[in-house]
């Protein structure tokens, strides 16, 4: 399904377009897609600027994630929090006065080198939402880039959130990565 404002693929069951929020079509109304459709209403902006990390882990824990921030040795700080048991990490990229405009998502398993990177290029290929790469002792990753702003919505990133979680349980189970 393609988004009927910006043109933006969008997957089956996602309610509202990743780049620019508007509603989506349902799969049962195939005409929908076809149809201009109204902005959405903002009934749940995420704020000017995007959100800061204890807003990120107030949405998360407010969907029953556990979240919690660390600070590394060069003191940048993120996320970490877990979904399905497994654990992620969420990244601020390009902060301004304590807002990011964007959140990054990232899996990464450790295979002590034992995996053949060279399968990441079919998921690729297959799955646009989720970036897979390899780490520099060929641990294989995957990555998703959230906008939050300008002109972001709770009910977005909830959509996006959602699908996050479905590529990471298929990455995960595509190569048996527990």
């Amino acid at each position: 399904m393609f988004c009927p404002r910006c043109g933006t693929e969008s997957l089956p069951d996602q309610r509202f377009c990743a780049k620019c929020g508007a509603v989506l079509g349902s799969a049962e109304s195939p005409q929908s897609a076809a149809v201009p459709v109204a902005a959405p209403t903002l009934t749940h902006p995420i704020p000017d600027g995007g959100l800061t990390l204890e807003e990120v882990i107030a949405w998360l824990q407010s969907g029953g994630y556990a979240a919690k921030v660390v600070t590394r040795e060069d003191g940048k700080r993120h996320i970490e929090s877990w979904s399905q048991g497994t654990l992620f990490n969420i990244f601020t990229p390009g902060c301004q006065s304590g807002r990011s405009a964007s959140l990054e998502l990232v899996f990464a398993f450790s295979s002590k080198g034992r995996f053949d990177v060279s399968r990441l290029n079919e998921w690729n290929s297959d799955i646009p939402w989720g970036k897979a790469y390899s780490d520099t002792v060929n641990d294989p990753c995957l990555d998703m880039d959230i906008a939050l702003s300008p002109g972001g919505t709770f009910e977005s990133l909830n959509d996006q959130f959602a699908a996050w979680n479905k590529i990471l349980s298929a990455f995960i189970g595509k190569y048996n990565l527990r």
